[in-house]
């Protein structure tokens, strides 16, 4: 945990009044605004999307809870002295990261609908790279506010990251299921 220690420290060590506000702001997007905000995306865009998102990030969100409650991680700005709380103080504990968590689903289930929309590699490569630089700044800025160690958002984006995948196949999966039994339906309406 020394380690953890160190690597908030020296993100701290160059806190200033930009980073404070940007780290905020990048912290904001990757909460549950920023899942509402997707959520309301794929409701309107991408309705097949929506339900399985949803049912994703929920199963993730109800295990960091659970997690959280039962692990009781005091947040470094609590632990530690020379870690300062540059945002709004937490009413709960630091293992594992939520925000870390909701960042990972919002990227998983945007990069998912992007990667299936373009075909070229550099536009795939482009969309992978975009989600995987969100999801660090989300957990680099859960650090640098002091409200988490770094195993806590490796735990969240792994966490996230499990339930999501495993949302996305079960979606493929229904999504064949259904396209099958329609094309059985019309060859046999057809006869």
């Amino acid at each position: 945990m020394d380690f953890e220690i160190k690597i908030i420290e020296f993100l701290q060590s160059g806190q200033n009044a930009f980073f404070d506000t940007a780290f905020q702001m990048i912290s904001a997007i990757g909460s549950v605004i920023g899942v509402i905000v997707v959520s309301l995306l794929f409701l309107l865009k991408k309705r097949k999307i929506f339900f399985w998102y949803i049912l994703s990030y929920a199963v993730a969100a109800g295990l960091i809870w659970i997690l959280k409650d039962q692990i009781h991680r005091i947040r470094p700005y609590d632990a530690v002295d020379s870690i300062v709380c540059l945002g709004g103080v937490a009413d709960d504990f630091s293992f594992p990261s939520g925000h870390s968590a909701c960042a990972t689903a919002i990227a998983i289930f945007i990069g998912y609908a992007l990667f299936t929309s373009y075909k070229k590699t550099w536009e795939r490569v482009g969309i992978v790279l975009g989600c995987g630089l969100y999801v660090a700044l989300v957990g680099l800025s859960r650090m640098y506010l002091g409200m988490h160690y770094l195993t806590d958002v490796l735990a969240g984006i792994g966490i996230s990251a499990v339930f999501c995948v495993l949302g996305i196949i079960l979606m493929t999966i229904y999504q064949r299921q259904k396209k099958g039994r329609n094309e059985i339906e019309n060859g046999s309406k057809k006869s």
